[in-house]
């Protein structure tokens, strides 16, 4: 719709439909003072990770209201009723998300709306010259009901190294937000997304940042 532009990287209209639990990943922008118009979802869970701007969550069916700042990860509970909702942009600047949704077993009986707040995420230094916010994982306070076992945001300094280990019966992803990452000798430029598919056994996926660098990685089960 007008004012909003989404990029699938997991989906109906990309090559790779679902990922484990993992039914889509969208790379959202919305313009200032537009939004997404009020449309039902139930049965799954999305998260919203706001990484600049804000939105306006507003669930018609169930009265339910929020706010998600710059920072702020949004818990969209579908639930069994369901819900017919609007994201909306009411700041001054275009709002980035990073959008995951996932199937939920069992599916909840009550919709819901909850933030995790970027002050409540927890933050740890990882590697050398590598800084972490768990949005969802051991550390982190936000409970989510489908197979997602790690959501997490990282800084690279130049020179940095990270990973992503999934084990067996996980997969997950990486997807480059901003500066200059390889993985081997393949340099990967911000919009890239790297899948792991599911897998019998263990596996390390090590990226190195050639420049200051932000990444997201998340890890899920088997679904």
């Amino acid at each position: 719709m007008p004012g909003l532009v989404a990029l699938e990287s997991i989906g109906p209209f990309t090559e790779t439909a679902t990922s484990g639990p993992i039914l889509t990943v969208h790379d959202s922008t919305v313009e200032a003072g537009l939004g997404i118009g009020h449309h039902p979802h139930r049965w799954n869970e999305r998260l919203f990770f706001i990484e600049t701007g804000e939105l306006d969550h507003d669930d018609a069916m169930n009265g339910i209201t929020g706010h998600m700042d710059s920072g702020d990860v949004g818990q969209f509970v579908e639930g069994r009723r369901g819900m017919v909702h609007s994201e909306w942009n009411h700041g001054e600047i275009d709002t980035r998300a990073y959008i995951l949704v996932y199937a939920t077993d069992p599916i909840p009986e009550r919709t819901a709306f909850h933030v995790l707040k970027d002050a409540d995420a927890p933050r740890y230094v990882e590697a050398h010259g590598v800084r972490t916010k768990e949005l969802v994982g051991e550390r982190s306070a936000l409970a989510v009901h489908g197979d997602i076992r790690l959501f997490a945001e990282s800084h690279l300094d130049a020179g940095a190294v990270v990973t992503l280990r999934v084990d067996a019966d996980e997969g997950g992803l990486v997807s480059i937000r901003e500066g200059a990452v390889r993985l081997d000798d393949e340099l990967l430029e911000p919009g890239t997304t790297v899948l792991v598919p599911v897998g019998s056994h263990q596996r390390d996926v090590t990226f190195r940042a050639d420049a200051p660098s932000r990444l997201i990685r998340v890890v899920h089960g088997p679904g």
